[in-house]
């Protein structure tokens, strides 16, 4: 158990060291008199930091190295990396080691590398060539500043490889980068040997002229190799391996003299402009009427961004005002590049009439395939407004007789009047109806006045109560009530389901089975309904046998 341990906490603690300084190459099988490129990374490396070559002398020729200062993310963090990029080639055939070098106490690991001679690559079979190797090209090794680059990277592997193979990613210092789309993949015969290709392409836009390096790239991916005959278990094996792509210098190129001043820089292949109108300008317009004008233009290898503004370059009239949108940009990807694309869209109205001229659009740019300076152009539109579409009415004529007047106006009087005559009777009848539904809905005064000095009256007294909320007189006189209809309270509240809705609030009051205060009007409003009720049914039958609603006592 504690072996164990020992052996977890050095496979911690050395796990870092190995990782302190990376190693890697961009192939690992040369032909007689091919170089190389040693690529070594730390993430512990200061400014003062000096690299020791001299472990490489005795099997490589140095020809040349690099120190680059970069950012890379790692487990989400952004950290600084030293690179070193060395140019080796190797003094001997066969297979030969880079050995390790030391780095502030960390070593780097060795690499293996075989070496054709002569006769050995004359007689090489293709199929043992290196498994995996990486070929970067770029369209163009002397483009303009803030032109486009297409670099494309390519990826041979004759043997399969597993799905956790990872590139790392395109930095580049003073230089913007766009990743074209996602890696293609595909397969490709060379020397009669099946691979598999894995393609990426960027476009690369440097931003100042002078030399730029495109830095290597890291793939790193697990290949699974045949095994030996012989060999015990099963018939494949797998090997990580680690592949650097070649770095490439490029001379980026300032803008040429010739090129106007004070007129944006366009490095393109091709720039087209195009306009839309509605409605068509060639028809007659009427003053004041809008026309809506998008302006397009669209550029292969600038991004919209570099694109400049065409309404600015339109001029202005006093006569004309113009309206403009938030411009519209796109960017369109494909295996050619970026096309740019930005489209504007304005409202032009015109404040007189006449004839107008909005003058012809000029855009300069420089196209990288001829390297020479050119012109795209919209031709001026011509806009003829004219005024008001209803010419203004002649001036009365002040010598016509009497009642000859040239556009009667009478029936227009008379209906004007019916109109208003109508109005005033609707609204006549709507106050009337409304003064007669607030009396039908009056139901705390009785509509026939109660002689107070009657005595014995019980729906004065059963009013009286209700007003004042007195449940107990109120139930005494509603059973009088009852009793002068010939009837019993019971009966009653059977026969109309109002008053024994009221009835139950009653009774719940009196007999302390709700806490809230009794409010007398809704039994004054159902013994209301039911007196009302039986009254206009008496009277349908033709019986007048029942009392009136406050009889004489």
């Amino acid at each position: 158990m504690r072996q164990l341990f020992l052996i977890l906490v050095l496979l911690c603690t050395s796990a870092p060291l190995q990782a302190a300084l990376q190693a890697s190459v961009n192939r690992t099988q040369l032909e007689p008199d091919q170089t190389l490129e040693l690529t070594l990374e730390s993430t512990l490396a200061s400014r003062d930091d000096q690299l020791d070559l001299t472990p490489l002398y005795e099997h490589f020729d140095v020809l040349g190295d690099r120190r680059l200062s970069l950012v890379s993310q790692i487990n989400g963090r952004t950290v600084p990396v030293t690179r070193w990029v060395i140019e080796l080639r190797p003094l001997r055939s066969g297979f030969v080691v880079i050995p390790p070098l030391t780095l502030r106490g960390d070593h780097s690991e060795p690499v293996s590398l075989r070496v054709l001679t002569a006769e050995q690559l004359a007689n090489a079979d293709p199929a043992n060539q290196a498994p995996v190797f990486i070929n970067a090209e770029v369209d163009t090794r002397n483009p303009y500043v803030q032109a486009q680059v297409l670099l494309t990277l390519r990826i041979f592997h004759s043997v399969s490889l597993y799905d956790d193979s990872t590139l790392s990613g395109l930095d580049i210092p003073d230089a913007r980068v766009e990743a074209l789309s996602a890696p293609k993949t595909y397969e490709r015969t060379l020397d009669g040997v099946v691979h598999g290709v894995i393609e990426i392409r960027y476009a690369i836009y440097p931003q100042r002229s002078g030399p730029l390096e495109i830095p290597s790239q890291l793939f790193s991916a697990t290949a699974l190799q045949p095994r030996e005959a012989g060999s015990s278990g099963s018939g494949h094996n797998a090997r990580f391996v680690q592949l650097r792509s070649p770095s490439l210098q490029l001379e980026v190129r300032p803008v040429p003299d010739s090129y106007p001043a004070d007129t944006p820089w366009l490095p393109a292949r091709q720039v087209r402009l195009s306009q839309n109108w509605q409605p068509d300008p060639s028809q007659e317009l009427q003053r004041g009427e809008p026309l809506t004008r998008t302006l397009s233009i669209q550029a292969d290898g600038l991004t919209a961004s570099q694109l400049p503004e065409l309404s600015a370059l339109s001029g202005s009239d006093d006569d004309l005002r113009q309206y403009s949108d938030q411009p519209q940009l796109e960017n369109q990807l494909s295996d050619a590049g970026i096309l740019g694309l930005r489209q504007e869209s304005s409202a032009v109205v015109t404040r007189h009439a006449g004839r107008f001229e909005i003058p012809a659009i000029r855009v300069q740019w420089w196209n990288t395939q001829t390297d020479q300076l050119e012109t795209s152009e919209l031709a001026a539109v011509q806009l003829n407004v004219r005024g008001n579409g209803t010419a203004p009415p002649p001036p009365p004529d002040w010598n016509l007789p009497p009642g000859a007047d040239a556009s009667p106006h009478w029936p227009w009087q008379l209906l004007s009047a019916v109109l208003f005559c109508a109005l005033l009777a609707a609204l006549h009848l709507l106050r009337t109806a409304r003064r007669e539904l607030n009396a039908l809905q009056q139901l705390d005064e009785d509509s026939v006045s109660l002689e107070s000095d009657q005595p014995d009256n019980p729906l004065a007294d059963l009013q009286t109560a209700c007003r004042h909320n007195r449940p107990a007189d109120a139930r005494k006189a509603l059973e009088h009530w009852a009793k002068r209809q010939d009837s019993d309270l019971i009966a009653l509240s059977h026969a109309y389901p109002v008053l024994a809705d009221a009835l139950d609030e009653l009774n719940a009051c009196l007999f302390g089975q709700i806490d809230s205060t009794w409010r007398g009007k809704t039994l004054w409003r159902a013994v209301r309904k039911v007196t009302q009720t039986r009254q206009r049914e008496a009277e349908a039958l033709g019986e007048g046998g029942i009392e009136p609603l406050y009889p004489d006592v």
